[in-house]
């Protein structure tokens, strides 16, 4: 059933693409030679997400795993309590889809500087699927948390309270 359901997306991805490869040299003016126009966009519309897919989350991939680590500070053994700090969610400028980071920051109250932090990173995949609501939610954590064990920081948060 879910191959039969993929074929009918294929065939309705396919009739929405040769209908805007006739139309879009039309709305453009172009007059002579029009279906060579159609003939050269119809390959383009239909290869289109998924390029822009692949580009897209091999980037996100890239960050996720340079960027997605906690980072934790020398004298973390030392905190006795703990909050959480701010964790907005900030727009990623430079990348081919767009991501948000999510930056979590654990904050010694008695010194008030961050002993632990990362980041979260979200996207909804490609433009053009995000666009066409095909995209999914996407996001990558920290593999090794490790260290929000050791440190354990719901006893540190509950005495900051």
């Amino acid at each position: 059933m879910a191959g039969l359901v993929g074929l009918v997306l294929i065939f309705i991805w396919f009739a929405i693409c040769a209908v805007l490869a006739i139309k879009i040299p039309q709305w453009l003016g172009a007059k002579r030679r029009s279906w060579l126009w159609s003939l050269f966009l119809f390959p383009i519309l239909v290869v289109a997400p998924i390029v822009d897919e692949l580009v897209g989350m091999r980037q996100f991939e890239q960050l996720c795993k340079e960027r997605a680590v906690v980072h934790v500070s020398p004298d973390a053994d030392q905190v006795k309590r703990a909050k959480r700090g701010d964790s907005r969610y900030v727009e990623l400028p430079g990348y081919w889809i767009n991501i948000t980071s999510q930056p979590v920051a654990y904050i010694d109250i008695d010194t008030e500087k961050a002993f632990l932090s990362y980041e979260i990173f979200h996207t909804k995949g490609g433009r053009i699927a995000s666009i066409a609501l095909l995209g999914g939610e996407h996001s990558c954590n920290p593999k090794d948390r490790s260290e929000t064990k050791r440190l354990d920081i719901d006893r540190l948060l509950k005495q900051g309270k």
